[in-house]
């Protein structure tokens, strides 16, 4: 299994049909942005449930389970339409939404999954007479709430996420 998603040849085609001039330099540098926003693609469709574990938002379960390092390729999963997805196949939307990803680490290194510490969080800033008070979520989790949310990665990898919910719910038949 790959390190990360998709391949640079790819990438550098990706972009260049986009016409994202960012999309430069060595390819050590281009393999380390992509394995960088692979684990971001992987941590961000994950969702912690009331019960402390933690569950994909992508179908079906790793091909080669845990000792896979990626989410994808995935046994038994379907697109939104119900369409298959190869047991041996990484989907070309989670790709291509790694290539997003990957030109914004390539950019900013370590911009996708910025450290937290909440200790360092300021509220309320006073300097002479200004005083100036930030906004802070009343539900705010840490470090998921410093973690950017790109709206175009998450309409491209869409089609291949499921619904996930938390028990109990009510049900009216």
């Amino acid at each position: 299994m790959p390190d990360f998603y998709g391949t640079v040849a790819a990438a550098d085609a990706y972009h260049a049909a986009r016409a994202n001039a960012a999309w430069v330099g060595e390819e050590p540098a281009k393999q380390a942005a992509l394995l960088r926003a692979s684990v971001y693609i992987d941590g961000r469709y994950r969702k912690l449930l009331a019960s402390g574990v933690c569950q994909s938002l992508f179908p079906g379960v790793k091909t080669e389970g845990r000792g896979q390092a990626r989410e994808w390729p995935r046994t038994g999963a379907q697109d939104y339409e119900g369409h298959a997805i190869p047991s041996d196949q990484v989907p070309v939307e989670v790709e291509q939404a790694a290539y997003e990803a990957a030109l914004r680490e390539l950019a900013e290194p370590g911009s996708l999954s910025p450290d937290f510490v909440a200790a360092s969080t300021v509220k309320r800033q006073k300097v002479g007479p200004i005083e100036e008070e930030f906004s802070v979520g009343a539900g705010s989790d840490g470090a998921a709430s410093v973690r950017p949310v790109i709206s175009i990665i998450d309409e491209m990898i869409a089609p291949v996420l499921v619904a996930r919910y938390t028990l109990p719910a009510v049900f009216v038949v």
